[in-house]
């Protein structure tokens, strides 16, 4: 299984990001091979739907989970299309890329069905 990480820096010492479509980076970890691979987010800049895009980027890696603060309805449509699971960590006070994915093993992180915020909401966030 393949786990990305909306992220502000590499590696998973790397600090996690607070926006999904506009992170900097994912970091994607293979929970078989324990390989770390991270990936700039191409679509960071997009004038709108950068979380749909940014999806896109995450389903060529063949991710099977995200772990993001939150997510808007572009994006939610895209994760459902690709037959992605998003899981939250907004607000739980994590730091690194690592400290995320301990969450979710540990199934601490609330996953998400529906989009959880508006909209152009990381453009705000900027």
């Amino acid at each position: 299984m393949k786990i990305a990480v909306s992220a502000k820096e590499v590696g998973l010492n790397g600090k996690i990001d607070d926006r999904f479509g506009r992170a900097e980076y994912y970091v994607i970890f293979d929970t078989e091979t324990k390989e770390v691979k991270t990936v700039e987010n191409s679509a960071k800049n997009e004038s709108a739907g950068a979380g749909g895009k940014a999806v896109k980027v995450l389903g060529d890696e063949n991710v099977n989970i995200i772990l993001a603060p939150e997510v808007g309805p572009k994006a939610i449509t895209a994760l459902k299309a690709f037959e992605i699971e998003a899981y939250l960590y907004a607000g739980m006070g994590l730091n690194t890329v690592e400290d995320a994915i301990n969450a979710f093993n540990e199934g601490k992180l609330i996953k998400a069905n529906n989009a959880t915020v508006e909209e152009h909401s990381g453009l705000r966030k900027a």
